[in-house]
């Protein structure tokens, strides 16, 4: 017992102190972030939903690379890692140069266990035989201590770290989202200010003796600078996101999250407070002369000096204003800044036009800026409901089926728990790779819709199902392997240990492909609310029962195809091979069926809900009705089951 419960707590602490590694900078900062990336960690650069499910893809991928290092602890050392088996280990016994607090976790832990299994443990009561995985706790505990840094890591993994780190945060957009927004804010055409004689006589809440510098900096620079057009932009957007944001004279939204954010603010501040004391310096704002001639300068010297000088201030003034339309991304990002229209308070006129400047700058990126995915909600619907449905399908059906298997039913609790840990790998994890794969295609801005045409999206469809169905797949013959590896040990020979591997993967590789299809339909499924969306008036959202339905109605059909290769395997692979199906292979063909068709009914009815109830509470609050008479129920139905599938025109 206390191999099992060192494993299952050496996940834990994978997954609860993985994030501090997560959050490191893994990029360099380019030439946007090279200034800010001391105060912009990665979990700030994108909204929380997004960095979540970053987080989790890297914190599974790290929980299953443990269980496989686990398994195969021997195999550390000719990776570089620490041998774990060259003595018996015990808490201080671990790897040269672990820390103090590595050594008291594992040492306390194996107390712990051992005062736990003493109380529980009573000598009138025959022994039972000790169930064992075939992993000592000291080595699982060790390895998840090294694989979250408390205790030395070694370089092949160190440098496998560095770039799944990497990769979570590429999937996330990280750093690359916001960048890219703070680029089309600085190709944005539109001034963000104009003459405040244009607006009736309004100073845009822009203080007077800021609109007299930015005159008196552009008639000084214009025949100083190569570009004065660009640095009149520049200086636009500094005094006006320094006024409206820095100084707060608009008011925003999500003031929690915008806390987060007071260094950057400060820094931007002291940045432009830092840039106009210069700029009044060189411009001679209420300073007289800007510059003086020394007796051993030429005229042509003091030209070239004060262009050299003003080249500078407004690379400086670039680079600001890059900065600020960074700060102009995250906010909208994290939705602090959120242009609908509407302000808190009473807003006066002043506010009202800096409102409207505001929104006009920032055009399409002042919609939320990312698409929302539903990968998270989806996933937990999709692992919740197949839980809970095996759970009850193991109580009553599952006691037939699994009878005409094994030929009893077995003990209640053993399978319950079977048909749950199968149900989590052939359903649960097909879907965290395919809604993975669906999130970073959106976040690149690669993914196809269902829209698209059939060679751009039947490639991608292919693909993502391949890619889930294979990792689920390999994940359950991974597993066969090691329960080769725990009850035969060094017994097993080379063919004994490849004909249980292509059985299992004969009979778990059609398994699999329910899991793939059903994620399959749930990425359809959400294509469609994609699209709906971006063209809410083009496309209604579906009947959630009969998308339900044809869901159980192909997951039916996947479901007796699959069990029907099952069970020809079976026939093939038995001790005494079988010349075809039996009757018990087709009453478990049927039993397949059916709970495939439950499956696929209930998971995507529940998330067609989930995504679609908006949209619905909006269709029922304006109504559809007219002067007009109603369509008939065959027109709307038509409507909205067969047009959502189809292009809009």
């Amino acid at each position: 017992m206390q191999d099992v419960g060192a494993l299952f707590f050496g996940a834990t602490i994978i997954m609860f102190f993985s994030y501090e590694r997560f959050n490191r900078v893994t990029y360099d900062g380019g030439q946007q972030l090279k200034r800010l990336v001391d105060l912009l960690s990665p979990d700030k650069l994108r909204a929380r939903r997004v960095v979540l499910n970053a987080y989790l893809f890297y914190a599974l991928t790290l929980v299953v690379i443990y269980l496989l290092f686990c398994v195969y602890a021997k195999l550390l050392p000719v990776l570089g890692g620490p041998n774990l088996f060259s003595a018996e280990i015990g808490a201080n016994k671990l790897p040269s140069g672990s820390s103090e607090t590595a050594s008291n976790l594992v040492g306390g832990f194996n107390k712990a266990l051992e005062l736990w299994t003493a109380s529980l443990s009573d000598p009138s009561v025959a022994a039972v035989p000790k169930f064992d995985i075939g992993i000592p706790p000291t080595v699982s505990l060790t390895i998840a201590l090294i694989m979250v840094g408390l205790a030395p890591s070694f370089p092949v993994l160190q440098r496998f770290e560095d770039w799944l780190r990497g990769a979570a945060h590429r999937l996330a957009g990280i750093p690359t989202h916001v960048i890219g927004i703070g680029e089309d804010l600085r190709r944005n055409d539109v001034g963000i200010l104009a003459d405040k004689d244009s607006v009736k006589g309004s100073n845009l809440l822009i203080a007077t003796g800021n609109w007299d510098r930015m005159k008196k900096y552009e008639s000084a620079a214009e025949k100083e600078l190569t570009a004065p057009d660009f640095f009149k932009r520049d200086l636009q957007i500094i005094f006006a996101i320094c006024s409206w944001i820095l100084e707060r004279r608009l008011k925003l939204r999500n003031s929690k999250e915008r806390q987060r954010f007071e260094r950057l603010e400060e820094e931007l501040h002291r940045r432009t407070n830092d840039l106009i004391q210069q700029l009044d310096e060189r411009a001679g704002y209420r300073l007289g002369i800007s510059s003086e001639k020394t007796p051993n300068e030429s005229e042509d010297e003091v030209t070239e000096r004060e262009r050299a000088s003003w080249e500078r201030l407004a690379e400086n003034a670039d680079d600001l204003a890059d900065d600020l339309c960074i700060l102009l991304a995250l906010y909208v990002e994290h939705e602090i800044i959120v242009m609908d229209g509407a302000s808190t308070g009473k807003p006066s006129l002043q506010q009202d036009l800096a409102f409207a400047r505001l929104k006009n700058f920032l055009g399409n990126l002042s919609a939320p800026t990312h698409v929302r995915s539903y990968a998270m909600v989806s996933l937990a619907w999709t692992v919740s409901v197949t839980l809970v449905i095996f759970l009850l399908w193991s109580l009553v059906p599952g006691k037939y089926e699994t009878a005409l298997q094994v030929g009893n039913s077995g003990d209640i609790y053993r399978r319950a728990l079977t048909y749950m840990f199968n149900a989590t790998i052939s359903y649960g994890m097909p879907a965290v790779v395919a809604l993975a794969l669906r999130d970073g295609g959106l976040q690149a801005r690669r993914w196809q819709r269902i829209w698209s045409h059939w060679t751009l999206r039947m490639p991608q469809t292919a693909i993502v199902f391949f890619v889930s169905w294979a990792v689920a797949t390999l994940f359950l013959v991974g597993l066969e392997l090691w329960k080769i590896a725990v009850t035969q040990g060094s017994g097993a020979d080379e063919v004994s240990i490849w004909w249980s591997l292509r059985t299992s993967f004969e009979y778990n590789a059609p398994i699999t492909a329910r899991g793939a299809l059903l994620a399959m339909l749930i990425i359809r499924l959400l294509d469609v609310k994609l699209e709906i969306e971006r063209a809410p008036s083009a496309v209604d959202p579906p009947s959630s029962f009969f998308v339900g339905i044809r869901a159980a109605l192909l997951m039916a059909v996947c479901g007796a195809v699959t069990r029907y290769a099952n069970a020809w395997s079976a026939a093939i692979n038995a001790i005494q091979p079988r010349p075809g199906l039996d009757s018990i292979d087709w009453g478990l063909i049927v039993y397949s069926a059916l709970s495939s068709a439950i499956i696929g009914f209930f998971v995507i009815f529940c998330i067609a809900e989930t995504v679609f109830r908006h949209d619905r509470k909006a269709d029922a609050t304006t109504g559809t009705e007219t002067g007009a008479a109603r369509s008939s129920f065959l027109q709307a139905f038509l409507r909205r089951q067969i047009l959502p599938w189809r292009r809009a025109s």
